[in-house]
């Protein structure tokens, strides 16, 4: 027997497709569509994949947000949950300047261990400030600049993430409170106000490496990241070996432990 929510995936794909037509759009809430649903295959198992469209400027313009899950959620407490923007310069060309793509390959494996999960992607590129903005806050940290004064220099803010599509998705999907993936505090206190019912934090730790372990630092220090083990500075020549085992969330052969994500800390 179908769910409720592959009911409302049925019901949305049909919409969808009439409204291709006729212009009209089916919001699920205030701001946000559900476009339809797919099972999707991959190197670390399947995945149903909702593609949905979202706007904040009454539909000028819209992005695109995608929830990536395994199980079924719908009426469930705690379901793990990361809240990904994406990162075109790691996830697509292997950047080492940053840890996203191992962040983001972290929580795939722990939904797939950890049924039902969520992966919902957004297309929040640098913080919310596109890539081309972000490749030109790159030149500047050539030249020294952090990623705060990089942005700063460049007259744009350190952080413009927007979270709205995060809770219309979630009441979509029936979740009623979930476990979030994450060592950033304001990406908590933003969703708590949003309305996600956040029980605890799952901190989503990946191994630092020469050419990130300063933005790293970055982070934790002028960013508040909750960033276990980190040190306040580090110099490019340290060993890699004693580099890694200040992160507590690995392994000694330098893979993910799935286990790092088991300790909650608010």
């Amino acid at each position: 027997m179908a769910t409720n929510l592959q009911m409302r995936a049925l019901s949305g794909r049909l919409c969808s497709t009439s409204a291709g037509h006729n212009g009209k759009r089916i919001e699920i809430y205030d701001g946000t569509e559900f476009v339809a649903e797919t099972l999707l295959p991959t190197v670390q198992g399947k995945y149903r994949v909702r593609a949905y469209r979202h706007s904040v400027d009454g539909w000028r313009t819209y992005t695109e947000p995608s929830c990536i899950m395994t199980g079924n959620p719908e009426g469930c407490e705690a379901v793990p949950l990361r809240v990904h923007d994406a990162c075109f310069t790691s996830e697509v060309l292997g950047s080492l300047k940053c840890d996203c793509s191992g962040q983001l390959q972290l929580a795939m494996e722990y939904i797939q261990q950890h049924k039902p999960g969520i992966v919902i992607y957004l297309q929040q590129e640098g913080r919310g400030i596109g890539l081309a903005n972000k490749i030109a806050a790159y030149a500047l940290q050539e030249k020294g600049l952090d990623t705060v004064d990089a942005n700063r220099a460049l007259g744009l803010p350190d952080d413009c993430r927007e979270y709205s599509s995060v809770s219309n998705i979630l009441r979509d999907l029936g979740v009623k409170s979930v476990k979030l993936m994450t060592n950033n505090p304001r990406k908590i206190r933003v969703l708590e106000r949003l309305g996600v019912k956040v029980l605890e934090r799952l901190p989503c730790i990946v191994a630092p490496g020469a050419l990130n372990v300063h933005y790293l630092a970055t982070k934790r220090l002028r960013m508040s990241h909750l960033l276990e083990g980190e040190g306040s500075t580090v110099d490019d020549d340290q060993d890699k070996e004693e580099l890694e085992g200040q992160f507590c969330h690995w392994n000694h052969d330098g893979e993910s432990a799935l286990s790092s994500f088991v300790e909650p800390d608010r």
